[in-house]
């Protein structure tokens, strides 16, 4: 190394060496796992009735998201834009739900009854969102009333659900 040259940069040592290196290796285990977005099975009964359960609150939570769109897009109570983005983050919400719980292998036969329903609701869930935006989109009235009345059999099908997960 001559005069001339920059002054070259040593690498961190001790403690803070340490510290960025372990900081950088949690970070790649985190994105790791977080790209592979596995979902872990459920390896027990009462796991899958919990897993079922939460599925179903949060499904529910995505289909009254919809019908409180279809309701204010109904009384004109809100921009179109708002209502379109609304009942698309709804249904994004649902089609991700309905994919992670389809992933699940119920543990027994016992479960597939089980599997079954909450399959069926979430289609029946994503459908309907999936109606209302294109309605929304489309602006038909008449779609969004008919996507509006589909959500709400969904939802209320989706209680009597939680209510027998209880």
């Amino acid at each position: 190394m001559t005069r001339s040259d920059p002054p070259r940069r040593e690498r961190p040592r001790g403690a803070r060496g340490l510290l960025t290196r372990c900081a950088l290796t949690a970070l790649a285990a985190a994105l790791a796992l977080t790209g592979t977005s596995c979902t872990a099975p459920a390896l027990t009964e009462d796991a899958y009735l919990d897993d079922a359960r939460q599925t179903a609150g949060d499904l529910l939570s995505a289909v009254r998201t919809g019908t409180l769109v279809s309701e204010l897009a109904e009384d004109d109570r809100a921009f179109r834009p708002y209502l379109e983005v609304s009942a698309k983050d709804a249904e994004d919400s649902a089609r991700s739900l309905t994919d992670t719980f389809g992933s699940l292998q119920p543990p027994s036969p016992s479960c597939d009854s089980l599997r079954d329903e909450v399959t069926d609701l979430s289609d029946a869930a994503v459908h309907g969102l999936s109606a209302l935006r294109v309605a929304l989109k489309r602006e038909d009235p008449d779609g969004v009333a008919g996507a509006a009345e589909a959500l709400h059999e969904t939802a209320a099908a989706l209680v009597e659900l939680q209510e027998e997960l209880r």
